[in-house]
C-alpha cells in the first residue's frame, strides 16, 4: 500500500496526520469504535455505561493481549487516555478531550472517565484518539513513542516487524489478535510522494493500493485498467487560515478584505478538481447533516458570507489601518501540493495590494515549525476528522488548547468566551446544541477567521486482484481488503 508521504509517528500524540493514521489504525485500537454507518460500538470495551450525564464507565473484555503476549490492563487502558493530558507529552490530540477531568481503573477489567461537564464528543472522538497502548512503553517514552527509535505495541489484527523512515513500515497479521484474522497475512506500506509515480506504481502491479488519490487527477486513476478505484464523500475541510495574532491580520477588516479577495472556487478547481464540494463554514458537511439534518445548507446560508468580489475586498480594506495595503511573509511547505493553490491566492491578494512573498521551506522544518506556531501568517490547513460529531472539531479550530504547540488552531483566536461557548456546545444536545453551534459559526464568519475552501471527497484504488468495503468511516484498511477469490 502506497501513501503520499511518510508515516512519521505510529501514535496519535505526535503523529497525527493522515498517513501516520492510515498505519496506526491496524495496530492501536480503542474501547469503542466505529461501524460502516459512523455509530459508535464495542471494540476493547464489551460496554460501557453512563452512570451520570458526566461519567462513562467501560467494561473491558478480558481475553486482550497485546501482540508481544503481555494481557492488555484496565492500568493499560486508563493511561493511554491519561496521558493526552499531560501537558509534557504535548499531545496533539489533547484539543480533544478537553472535557475529560480524570481517567481510572476502576476495576480489574473496569475503567471510569469523568468529565468537567457532559458531552458527546468524548465518546465520538474516542475511536481515534484513545489508542491502547501498554503503560509501562507509554510512561517510559512520553515524547517519542511510535517513532522508529521506539516503535510501539498493540492489540490490533497488525504488529509492526519493521518501521524505517526511509525503506516504509512492513506489518503482519498479529498472532496474539484476539478477533478475526484479517484476510492479508503481510503489508508493506511505502511513501510515494510524487502523484504520477504513485499512479504509475498502481497501474503497473508494482504497488496494490492506496487510499491517497489526487483528486485532481481522478480520470487519470478511474480510466486505469486492472485497477478498481472508488470515490465517496469524505469527512474533511480545507480552508485559509489567517493568524490574528499577526499585526497585519489582527485587523477585522483585512482579514474580511482577504476573504473576499479570494477567488476559492478557482483554488478548489486548481486543487482537487471536481472530487470536492465548496465549504460554507469551517465544519464538515457529515458533521453539519448530523447535528442540523437536511437543513443544514439553509443554516449555512444564513451565516456572514463573503463572495468572490474584489469592489468588496477594497472597500473593506479602505477601512482597516492598512488602506494602502501591505507585505507578507507566507512559508509553505517545499514539498507540498499547495504550492500551486497559495501562488494563486497571493496573486489574488495583490489585486487589491495585499504582497505575499512565498518562502519555501523544507517539507519536515515547515511542519516542526507550523506545530509550534512559529512565524504564522496565513496557509492553508486540510484536515480530515474520524466522527460525525461536530464537537470533534470545534476545539481543533477555535479553543485555546488548539491554539497551543501542537494543536491546530492555526487562526490562534483565542478568547475565554469562545472557549465557554464551545464548552457549552459540547454539553448540549438536540436544538440547544444547535443553537449554540449557529452562534459559533456566526462569530466565526463574523471575524473571518478562516476561509472555508472546499470537502474533498474521499478515493480508494486497489489492484482488482483485491476488494474491500472501504467508506468515509473506514479507519482500518488492511483488514477490510481482501483477495477477489476470498
Amino acid at each position: 500500500m502506497a501513501t503520499s508521504s511518510q508515516a512519521d509517528v505510529l501514535d496519535i500524540a505526535h503523529g497525527f496526520n493522515g498517513p501516520s493514521t492510515f498505519v496506526q489504525s491496524s495496530v492501536l485500537q480503542s474501547p469503542v469504535a466505529l461501524d460502516a454507518d459512523g455509530q459508535i460500538v464495542p471494540q476493547l470495551a464489551k460496554a460501557w455505561t453512563q452512570p451520570t450525564p458526566d461519567t462513562y464507565v467501560f467494561e473491558l473484555r478480558d481475553d486482550v493481549v497485546f501482540s508481544d503476549g503481555t494481557p492488555m490492563t484496565a492500568e493499560d487502558v486508563a493511561f493511554s487516555l491519561e496521558r493526552h493530558l499531560d501537558p509534557a507529552v504535548a499531545s496533539q490530540a489533547a484539543g480533544l478531550l478537553t472535557a475529560v477531568e480524570s481517567v481510572r481503573a476502576s476495576g480489574k477489567h473496569e475503567v471510569t472517565v469523568d468529565l468537567k461537564f457532559p458531552t458527546q464528543a468524548f465518546l465520538a472522538s474516542a475511536p481515534m484518539v484513545w489508542q491502547v497502548v501498554p503503560k509501562s512503553l507509554a510512561e517510559a517514552h512520553p515524547q517519542d513513542l511510535g517513532t522508529p527509535e521506539v516503535g510501539v505495541i498493540g492489540t490490533g489484527p497488525y504488529k509492526v516487524t519493521k518501521f524505517s523512515l526511509t525503506d516504509g513500515i512492513v506489518l503482519e497479521a498479529n498472532s496474539e489478535y484476539w478477533g478475526p484474522k484479517p484476510a492479508i497475512e503481510r503489508v508493506k506500506v511505502v511513501a510515494i510522494t510524487d502523484p504520477e509515480a504513485m499512479r504509475l506504481a498502481i497501474s503497473s502491479g508494482s504497488v496494490d493500493g492506496t487510499s491517497f488519490i489526487p483528486p485532481e487527477d481522478a480520470r487519470k486513476w478511474t480510466d486505469m485498467k486492472g485497477v478498481d478505484t472508488r470515490f465517496f464523500a469524505g469527512n474533511s475541510i480545507a480552508s485559509i487560515y489567517l493568524n490574528v495574532q499577526d499585526p497585519h491580520l489582527s485587523d477585522v477588516h483585512v482579514r474580511r478584505a482577504i476573504a473576499h479577495a479570494v477567488n476559492t472556487e478557482a483554488v478548489q478547481r486548481l486543487v482537487v478538481g471536481d472530487q470536492a464540494q465548496p465549504a460554507q463554514t469551517i465544519v464538515t458537511v457529515p458533521q453539519l447533516k448530523a447535528l442540523y439534518g437536511d437543513d443544514f445548507e439553509e443554516v449555512t446560508s444564513d451565516l456572514p458570507s463573503y463572495p468572490y468580489d474584489l469592489d468588496a475586498a477594497k472597500s473593506e480594506l479602505a477601512k482597516s489601518e492598512f488602506p494602502d495595503g501591505f507585505e507578507m511573509t507566507v512559508n509553505y511547505s517545499s514539498g507540498s501540493e499547495s504550492a500551486d493553490a497559495l501562488q494563486a491566492i497571493a496573486a489574488d491578494l495583490s489585486t487589491i495590494g495585499i504582497e505575499v512573498v512565498l518562502n519555501p521551506v523544507p517539507d519536515d522544518a515547515y511542519w516542526s515549525t507550523l506545530m509550534r506556531h512559529e512565524d504564522l501568517t496565513i496557509g492553508i490547513t486540510d484536515l480530515g476528522y474520524g466522527s460525525a460529531d461536530v464537537g470533534e472539531l470545534l476545539p481543533d479550530f477555535l479553543t485555546s488548547t488548539g491554539a497551543k504547540a501542537e494543536g491546530f488552531n492555526f487562526s490562534q483566536y483565542s478568547t475565554p468566551e469562545m472557549d465557554a461557548k464551545v464548552t457549552e456546545a459540547l454539553s448540549l444536545t438536540g436544538d440547544a446544541r444547535k443553537l449554540v453551534v449557529t452562534d459559533i459559526l456566526t462569530e466565526v464568519a463574523d471575524q473571518a477567521l478562516y476561509v472555508p475552501l472546499y470537502s474533498t471527497n474521499a478515493g480508494i484504488a486497489l489492484n482488482e486482484r483485491y476488494a474491500g468495503d472501504i467508506g468515509v468511516w473506514t479507519r482500518d484498511y488492511f483488514s477490510a481488503i481482501r483477495p477477489v477469490d476470498q
